[in-house]
């Protein structure tokens, strides 16, 4: 398809408006025919992100624009400042938004002009998505494809993604539910959070926590200054390096794992009651080498500020379970 549809803001509002609305509340729909795979991209200055999973053959959008004044003359004015964009080309859907008037620093009485964005946009569940936004959370449903999200300040939230992830946030947090394929996450200041993981996971953060439930593919963790907090359950597969440079490692173990772990600390100790195969070091030192049940995927700890810790942990969810 190589339609091309673009649609100005200020041009057809007045013919978008979804029924009688305040001055100070506009709404913004549109709906493109899409073939399975589609893309959709969004990009904005500012406002939240929500993607739902749809069975139609189409891509729908709303645009949901609020501000802080039922003034009416006011209101225009901001919202002729806005630029949005929607438009096709071929099988993918871009949504675009700008503000001029808002780039700039604004003044304490020119908050009230400062407009609020919402965009609600529905798309088959084969679709992928790119989604940026500079000061929003990005919200993503169940979709069976590729995730690319980043937000200067907000919360990153993937529900169940049959396909990859690569996220990133610089003031917030990263929260996967569930994810077949690989992952990339990094977060500079905040924290991550997922479920199982079955493909490998790359992730990064510079001052916060990293827990993953489950890493069925393995898992490679890194962070300045913070917790991780790793599971492993019967039958995973990958090696695994972790490395916490102020803060501790938690390793949860199903007791019927195989796996040989390498750990270390500068500052701490390694304390684990797991019935392992000791190799090196021990117990309570500030190195130890074994192997669980026979050995198995490699995972190599780190902790230069903290201690790790590896211990029994039986209560996972069930990985075959729809999140």
């Amino acid at each position: 398809m190589n339609s091309r549809v673009t649609l100005l803001l200020f041009v057809t509002l007045a013919l978008l408006v979804a029924g009688p609305a305040a001055a100070a509340e506009r709404t913004v729909k549109r709906s493109f025919p899409v073939q399975p795979g589609a893309t959709l991209k969004v990009d904005t200055y500012r406002g939240g992100i929500i993607v739902e999973e749809t069975d139609e053959s189409a891509v729908r959008a709303e645009v949901r624009i609020e501000l802080a004044t039922e003034d009416e003359t006011q209101a225009n004015q901001s919202i002729e400042a806005l630029k949005l964009e929607m438009e096709q080309v071929g099988n993918e859907v871009r949504v675009r938004a700008r503000n001029p008037r808002e780039s700039r620093v604004l003044f304490a009485w020119e908050e009230k002009q400062r407009l609020e964005l919402t965009f609600r946009i529905f798309v088959p569940r084969s679709s992928n998505v790119d989604l940026a936004t500079l000061d929003g959370g990005v919200t993503v449903g169940n979709l069976a494809g590729r995730v690319v999200a980043h937000t200067r300040a907000g919360t990153i939230f993937c529900r169940k993604i049959d396909g990859t992830i690569n996220a990133t946030v610089d003031a917030g947090e990263i929260v996967i539910s569930r994810c077949t394929g690989a992952v990339e996450l990094r977060v500079q200041r905040g924290n991550i959070r997922t479920g199982t993981i079955f493909g490998p996971a790359e992730l990064s953060n510079d001052s916060g926590d990293i827990e993953v439930l489950s890493a069925q593919g393995g898992v490679h963790a890194t962070t300045s200054a913070g917790d991780v907090t790793v599971g492993f359950q019967k039958g995973f597969s990958g090696d695994t390096t972790v490395k916490a440079s102020g803060g501790n490692i938690f390793v949860k173990v199903d007791p019927l794992a195989a796996l040989t772990v390498e750990a270390t600390t500068s500052w701490g100790r390694v304390q684990t009651t797991l019935p392992f195969a000791v190799e090196a070091g021990g117990e309570g030192k500030s190195a130890f080498s074994g192997k669980l049940n026979g050995g198995g995927p490699a995972v190599r700890l780190h902790a230069a500020g903290g201690h790790v810790k590896l211990e029994a942990y039986k209560q996972f969810l069930d990985i075959n379970e729809e999140s």
